[in-house]
């Protein structure tokens, strides 16, 4: 769901960025970007994310209309997995014909994904992480499908993991990082080359007031998105994507 990703990650075939380390030799199965002086992805500390709930409005933007497409809500909360105290980021979709669902287990300090399991209607999915890999199922009306691949360290999984870390990030007039989309597409597991990078400084007008932003554009091939970053108080106020029915617009309420 979340923008074009506006379905669910796993299954609307929604980028994942991976961390590309500079020079170095990507695991198989993983396609590490080109480096040139652009540096890798440092994923921050986790100690610095925060407990809350965003919720944003969405709408398709095409041909001067505007189509509500419900609301997304990415929630942040802590909780226990085998025992240790872990991040959970859960996002959902409502007020569409077909609801999703998405929740990403995290390590505390690392931010490094340990499980993760999302639902569009009636098809399922759950994966487990080791420190390079990732294995799972998909489970829908055509039966019971299993995937694996490798997974560079630093991997970003869901769209709501992707927008609270970059909030985390040192964003600012010239900021340039290489990362990768890990795609989950029809069920195969594999990744695209991808940029993250300020653009500009925008204002935009949120909740009844104006908010000065970043806006950073992530791009993989004919993928591109914007993320509207407050810079008082990050977060990210408003996402934007181009799809083949028009642009998804995600302002947050």
């Amino acid at each position: 769901m979340t923008r074009a990703r506006l379905a669910l990650i796993a299954f609307a075939a929604w980028p994942c960025a991976l961390a590309a380390q500079e020079g170095s030799v990507a695991p198989p199965g993983v396609v590490a970007p080109a480096s040139d002086s652009v540096g890798p992805f440092d994923r921050p500390d986790g100690s610095r994310l925060r407990r809350g709930s965003s919720v944003y409005r969405l709408t398709l933007q095409r041909s001067g209309s505007n189509t509500p497409l419900g609301t997304r809500t990415v929630d942040v909360s802590e909780s226990q997995l085998g025992g240790t105290s872990v991040w959970v980021i859960a996002e959902r979709r409502e007020g569409t014909v077909v609801p999703t669902s998405d929740s990403l287990w995290l390590t505390r300090g690392e931010l490094a994904p340990e499980r993760w399991v999302a639902s569009i209607d009636r098809t399922q999915m759950a994966a487990s992480f080791s420190k390079d890999s990732v294995f799972g199922a998909i489970q829908s009306y055509q039966g019971r499908a299993s995937f694996s691949s490798a997974v560079a360290p630093g991997s970003l999984i869901t769209p709501g993991m992707t927008e609270r870390i970059v909030e985390l990030l040192p964003l600012g007039s010239g900021y340039h990082a290489l990362a990768s989309l890990l795609l989950l597409d029809s069920g195969t597991p594999r990744t695209l080359p991808a940029e993250l990078i300020v653009e500009r400084d925008d204002r935009i007008r949120i909740g009844g007031g104006d908010v000065d932003c970043w806006v950073v554009l992530l791009r993989a091939g004919s993928i591109e998105e914007r993320l509207w970053v407050s810079k008082s108080d990050p977060r990210v106020a408003r996402t934007e994507q181009r799809t083949g029915s028009g642009t998804v617009v995600g302002e947050l309420m």
